[in-house]
C-alpha cells in the first residue's frame, strides 16, 4: 500500500540518524517510538515474500478504524438531537395553522385567549373575540396563534358527532 514511500522514508531516517545520533533519541522521545526500527520493519515487510504477518482484520475492525466514522456518527447524533425534532415541531405547527377554523378557542403567543370569529383561508389575519359580553375583537397574524386552548375538545366533538351517527345507522339495521 505504501511501498513507494517506505523505502524513501527508511533512507531518509537512516541518513538523518547517521549524521547525528542525538536526532534518533530526540525523535524517539518526541513521538514515543523508534522511527528507524519501524522503517526497517516496513522495508523488510515490503521486500519480503508477501506473506502476511497476521490474520486480516475483520469487518468490525476495518469499520472502527475508518477515519470517517467519527464525523458521520457526530452528524447522526446532531441530526437526531436537533434537526429531526425541529422538523417534527414545524410539521405539527403547519398542521395546526391549516386546521384553524371558526369558533376554535385559541391562545396567542402573547397569552391572549380568544375565540376565532373569522379567518381567511389564504390570508394571514385571524380575528379573535376576546370578550364575550362586550364583543371585543382583535386582529392578529395567523403565526401569532400558539395553539388551541383545548385541542381534545375538538377531537371529542368530532368523535361525538361520529358516535351520534353510528346509533342511527345501527337502529336502521335493527329495524330491517
Amino acid at each position: 500500500m505504501f511501498l513507494f514511500d517506505v523505502s524513501c522514508l527508511a533512507d531518509s531516517i537512516s541518513t538523518l540518524v547517521s549524521y547525528s545520533p542525538v536526532v534518533d533519541g530526540a525523535i524517539s522521545d518526541l513521538f514515543g517510538f523508534d522511527l528507524l526500527a519501524q522503517a526497517d520493519v516496513a522495508v523488510d515487510g515490503a521486500a519480503g515474500d508477501g506473506v502476511a504477518e497476521g490474520p486480516p482484520p475483520s469487518f468490525i475492525q476495518r469499520l472502527l478504524s475508518n477515519p470517517l466514522l467519527l464525523p458521520i456518527s457526530l452528524f447522526v447524533i446532531f441530526y437526531l438531537t436537533f434537526i429531526a425534532p425541529e422538523r417534527r415541531k414545524k410539521s405539527e405547527e403547519a398542521k395546526l395553522m391549516a386546521s384553524l377554523a371558526k369558533n376554535d378557542r385559541v391562545v396567542t403567543v402573547g397569552g391572549i385567549h380568544g375565540t376565532i370569529v373569522s379567518i381567511s383561508p389564504e390570508g394571514d389575519v385571524v380575528t379573535l373575540k376576546i370578550d364575550e359580553n362586550a364583543g371585543t375583537r382583535i386582529k392578529v397574524n395567523r403565526s401569532a396563534v400558539a395553539g388551541l386552548v383545548d385541542p381534545s375538545a375538538k377531537a371529542k366533538a368530532a368523535e361525538k358527532s361520529k358516535s351520534s351517527e353510528t346509533p342511527a345507522t345501527t337502529s336502521a339495521v335493527k329495524d330491517k
